[in-house]
């Protein structure tokens, strides 16, 4: 028995005694007993102060288990379901009191039906409050998915992009008490129905005089009219024009009552009108996958998608192929600034550009199979087919999901579905459908390539060898699909051209403003003039000040400090095989075939670190990163001290990988996340690993991060795992020791084997020496 079952039978149990005890002190008082009153309320009291401090022992117990910890949680569920449990409590002992009393059977049951249903309709109500106002439609356990399926993203993991978007708003914000359509009217009606049962139920044991007889009718005629409202609410407003008819005279079926349910039946349309309006002009479409409703977005959360559903285990490389070669670099970033700059004389500053990427970005660009993110607008295809020369309505009715003349969001699929669409509609016109769609991290609709992406299209250029830029239309579609990287380039030109209020976009940002960005007017020019209701400038400048305050002084600044001895753990590959032995493990095999190598994994992110080094001029000494030779420890050790002796300001750095077990095939691990290790005491080496703590958890705030330095005696434990660190122990010179992530867990594997994975590490990594080179001076 689930542990929530178990305490609903301990709900129940407690009311259930509580409600026996009443009865048989009342029983027993009817006897005559004058000492059965305080007794029995002694007793009443002691079982209620019981059940109140089992019901706090249980709630304490399950508290963050069975909850997504939603603060408001507790009160629309803990609360309420007190308080209905009160209430059914109270009606039973109600009908009690009243059977008793009169002797009616049917009274006391029909005041026992209208109590408890007060109850019902009270829990009900609370949890359709909860449920749109607060989570928008999706249950607590749905947004968990959703929460983790953005932490999975947040880490490069391949997702399904549907798993990962919920609503931002409540779809219903605009009705009574913010619930769907209908669901006030129809808790009324239940309502009404319910008095009504309860009236007849109570008239089966009743004698009526006349005049009680004439008010009872009136009271079965509400009864009636609460049955009539229900089938209302079920049937919709043909419902309402079927009763208007019943209550009318014969005389009103005229050509005056069907203007009049014309007029009604327009009124309708006219309110779902206005309501789509008010829901286009409230914010921008943000999402580019929005299901099409609650319930379907409610399916992708609990079921794989389609194309997951068979995905062979071989997928799991190339899903890593597709998603991490494709992301967009700090490296890239700068690379675009630097040709902008150079071409257009404009300067945009690196916090900048790295905030609008945070806030406008669609989070990825690319899906897991490797195709751009897009949203197919059928709005725009409508528009676009039409310029082309062909008439829209000619094709509408065989393609009502793809063409419509105004804007909606019913028939949007989202993720892979929207390339069915675009498929669809690029039989019709392929340049009308590339131009009706919205493509990449920043997705900017294909129709900007006629306008604010113009310059984009330089087939001189691409055959120059310049491919960053498109021969045409169906190049822009080929070449989406290939790296964010265009997806940005795009987006640059894109606020080069777009203006607001005078001026070009990119002219607020830029650092002719020298630090005074306008947030507020960059937000109104990208995303129209809901960005006060979305808090876009807000969200804006708050990821740039994070960006800032972070940001490492220039290297020209930089004086003589610390260098690091930087050393890759254990061998790489030769001639095809991993000189690492087989004994000491440092490889796994996951059960699809795909292979990690530790120390050839250590090497690349040594290399990506190098070459950053490299680029700004700070000094280094490399130990084992071009070598393939897995070097024992006590050679290296004693080749790093030869260079401490040699030079004073050195100071090691080790590179590894981590694994849960020593077991070199299977299904994978659990363990996870970034360790930084020193050797035993408080020395020099805490302060650097410090530093490099700092670091990690900065870049990469979604993975888990374990340091200990504290050196507590006591945690022998640790203690332990520090001392089998023979290159911490031995060197003689400031030492650290860094793992990142774990091979043997399968995501982490993904993370590591890719490029983008081990730039990322190999980019921490430089901020750390970078950092350390600057405070400390020899």
């Amino acid at each position: 028995m689930k542990a929530s079952s178990k305490i609903l039978w301990i709900h129940v149990g407690f009311i259930t005694i509580i409600t026996l005890a009443v009865i048989v002190f009342i029983l027993w008082g009817i006897d005559g007993a004058t000492y059965v009153f305080p007794i029995g309320m002694v007793v009443i009291i002691g079982l209620s102060l019981i059940y109140a401090a089992v019901f706090k022992y249980i709630h304490t117990e399950i508290k963050g288990k069975s909850e997504s910890g939603n603060p408001y949680h507790k009160f629309f569920f803990a609360g309420t379901g007190v308080l209905t449990l009160l209430l059914t409590a109270l009606g039973l002992l109600g009908g009690l009191f009243v059977y008793i009393e009169h002797g009616n059977l049917f009274q006391a049951v029909g005041l026992v039906v209208s109590i408890i249903w007060i109850a019902v309709f009270l829990r009900y109500f609370m949890w359709a409050v909860y449920n749109f106002n607060i989570n928008y439609g999706l249950t607590d356990k749905d947004w968990d998915k959703i929460f983790e399926a953005r932490e999975m993203a947040k880490m490069g993991y391949p997702v399904n992009p549907e798993d990962a978007k919920g609503p931002d708003k409540n779809p219903y914000r605009s009705q009574t008490f913010g619930l769907p359509p209908g669901t006030v009217r129809g808790m009324i009606a239940f309502t009404l129905l319910f008095g009504g049962l309860s009236l007849l139920i109570v008239s089966f044991g009743s004698e009526y005089t006349a005049n009680e007889l004439a008010l009872v009718r009136q009271q079965f005629e509400f009864f009636e009219t609460a049955f009539l409202m229900m089938i209302a609410f079920y049937f919709g407003d043909k419902s309402l024009r079927y009763l208007q008819k019943r209550w009318s005279p014969p005389a009103s079926n005229s050509s005056s009552e069907k203007q009049q349910s014309d007029a009604f039946t327009n009124q309708l349309e006219e309110d779902d009108d206005a309501f789509i309006d008010e829901e286009r002009d409230f914010s921008r479409m943000e999402s580019d996958e929005k299901p099409t409703s609650l319930a379907n977005l409610r399916k992708t959360l609990s079921l794989k998608a389609p194309e997951e559903a068979n995905e062979p285990k071989s997928m799991f490389v190339q899903i890593r192929d597709n998603l991490f070669s494709k992301v967009l670099s700090d490296e890239e970033i700068e690379k675009a600034l630097v040709y902008l700059q150079e071409e257009t004389g404009i300067k945009l500053a690196m916090p900048v550009v790295k905030a609008i990427v945070e806030v406008e970005s669609s989070g990825r660009g690319h899906l897991p199979d490797g195709r751009p993110k897009i949203l197919f607008e059928g709005h725009k295809f409508w528009y676009w087919l039409k310029a082309s020369g062909k008439d829209p309505q000619t094709f509408q009715k065989d393609y009502p999901h793809i063409l419509y003349e105004k804007w909606t969001t019913k028939h949007y699929k989202g993720g892979t579905g929207e390339f069915t669409r675009l498929e669809e509609a690029k039989k019709l016109d392929p340049k009308a459908a590339v131009y009706a769609a919205s493509w990449g991290l920043f997705q900017i609709l294909g129709e900007n390539l006629e306008h604010n992406i113009k310059g984009r299209i330089n087939p001189k250029k691409v055959a120059e060898g310049n491919s960053y830029f498109y021969t045409d239309f169906q190049d822009f579609e080929q070449k989406q699909a290939a790296s964010e990287y265009y997806h940005f380039l795009d987006f640059l030109d894109f606020i080069k051209t777009k203006t607001a209020r005078g001026k070009r976009l990119i002219e607020y940002i830029s650092e002719d403003n020298h630090g005074n960005y306008d947030w507020a007017t960059f937000a109104y020019g990208y995303n129209g003039r809901g960005y006060k209701e979305n808090k876009y400038d807000i969200r804006l400048k708050a990821a740039y000040e994070k960006y800032r305050s972070v940001e490492v002084i220039s290297v020209k600044t930089l004086t003589t400090g610390l260098v690091p001895i930087i050393d890759a753990g254990h061998g790489g590959i030769k001639d095809g095989k991993y000189t690492t032995a087989t004994s000491t493990g440092k490889r796994y095999t996951f059960s699809d075939g795909t292979q990690i190598y530790e120390g050839e994994i250590n090497r690349k992110i040594g290399r990506f670190l190098i070459e950053l080094l490299d680029e700004t001029g700070i000094p280094y000494h490399n130990l084992t990163v071009d070598t393939v030779e897995d070097i024992p420890l006590k050679e290296r050790v004693a080749q790093a001290n030869a260079l401490c002796a040699q030079y004073p300001n050195c100071y090691f750095l080790s590179i590894h990988s981590n694994a849960a077990s020593t077991v070199l095939e299977g299904e994978g691990n659990q363990a996870r996340g970034f360790e930084v290790w020193t050797s035993v005491g408080q020395t020099k080496s805490d302060e650097l690993a410090s530093i490099a703590a700092k670091w990690y958890k900065h870049d990469f705030p979604e993975f888990k991060f374990r340091q200990d330095m504290s050196d507590d005696d006591e945690d022998m434990e640790k203690k332990d795992e520090r001392e089998t660190f023979y290159v911490l122990r031995k060197t003689k010179c400031p030492a650290f020791l860094v793992e990142n992530l774990f091979y043997d867990n399968r995501l982490e594997a993904q993370f590591l084997l890719s490029s983008e994975g081990q730039r990322r590490i190999a980019r921490c990594l430089f901020n750390t020496v970078k950092e350390i080179h600057q405070k400390f001076r020899v």
